[in-house]
């Protein structure tokens, strides 16, 4: 039985990292309160002048009474994309500074956040892996490379799916495709050659820092970018070895005859995902079993409108347990 595993953030949110809701509140209190940084000082001008009067954030605690990340991401990439200033204080330029200050703060907070050792993780990979299953395939929506490292500790690498197809990635007798699809902490983009470096730790919060630089594998020029995409309703996909693994991860839910969610919502910002799933779904027309790990009985609820009431719902958290 071929299986497709989708990770969302309640996965990586059993092993610690912070929620998108909480997000803002938790990097405050890394990078204002315990060890300020300059870096993101946009990001609390921004919020103090957000409601269009003089409010002093003083404290994480403050934050409750402002709209979470996505929320933010929206509204900045939608005056952009409008050729739109949000107020005299912040210009189109400055919009740009801060969207590149809150793709910084995602980097930087799940650095800071998550632990070295990912139990859960671990503990599930290796379940799939000694469990002899045929052909598993990860599908991961994090940045975090919680689940590439829990692959690599069964003694496998991770394969991301930059070229080639899902059938080449399956006849690599020592890797197990991972098809990260909004980016990765351990990616790079280089800009001059377009390809994306694979490293094995986290290099994206580095990348924001002033006057440190990391090299191409490919070409060795050193202006890297981040791959990181950001959870915003206007999604850009426009590196070519990411569609590259949008089609990978693409053919192998067509493919598969099972397909398990942990921890992913269903958002309806990630229409992109939600179209891409079901047209895989529709491509080979044969009965799958579709499995959902959620505690959430609003998102359980989604599965069931998008994937039909045969859906096989799991009302609780990620706990590394096999289903």
């Amino acid at each position: 039985m071929k299986t497709v595993y989708v990770f969302g953030a309640g996965a990586s949110a059993a092993e610690g990292a912070p929620v998108l809701r909480d997000f803002i509140k938790i990097a405050y209190q890394y990078f204002k309160e315990e060890n300020y940084s300059t870096e993101l000082d946009i990001v609390w001008e921004f919020l103090e002048h957000f409601h269009g009067s003089k409010i002093v954030i003083s404290h994480a605690e403050d934050l409750k009474i402002f709209p979470g990340l996505e929320d933010i991401f929206n509204i900045v990439d939608w005056s952009l994309l409008q050729n739109q200033a949000f107020s005299m204080r912040f210009p189109r330029p400055r919009l740009h500074e801060l969207k590149t200050a809150l793709v910084k703060l995602l980097s930087m907070t799940l650095d800071k956040s998550l632990p070295s050792y990912n139990g859960m993780h671990q503990s599930f990979v290796s379940g799939v892996v000694r469990g002899g299953e045929e052909e598993p395939t990860f599908i991961s929506l994090n940045y975090d490379i919680v689940l590439d490292n829990a692959i690599r500790a069964t003694g496998y690498l991770p394969e991301y799916g930059f070229y080639g197809n899902h059938r080449d990635h399956l006849d690599y007798n020592r890797g197990i495709p991972l098809y990260k699809l909004h980016g990765s902490l351990n990616w790079s983009y280089c800009p001059l050659c377009g390809e994306i470096s694979e490293h094995n730790e986290k290099v994206a919060h580095l990348l924001f820092k002033d006057k440190l630089t990391i090299t191409c594998l490919n070409c060795g020029s050193d202006n890297s970018q981040a791959i990181i995409i950001a959870p915003t309703l206007y999604k850009s996909y426009d590196f070519n070895r990411l569609q590259n693994i949008w089609d990978c991860a693409y053919m192998s839910i067509s493919l598969s005859d099972r397909l398990v969610f942990i921890g992913y919502s269903l958002a309806p910002a990630d229409t992109s995902i939600i179209a891409t799933v079901k047209r895989a779904l529709n491509t080979v027309d044969k009965k799958r079993e579709i499995v959902v790990i959620n505690p959430s009985e609003k998102a359980c609820q989604r599965y069931r409108q998008i994937f039909g009431k045969d859906c096989r719902i799991l009302s609780q958290k990620f706990t590394g347990e096999l289903v």
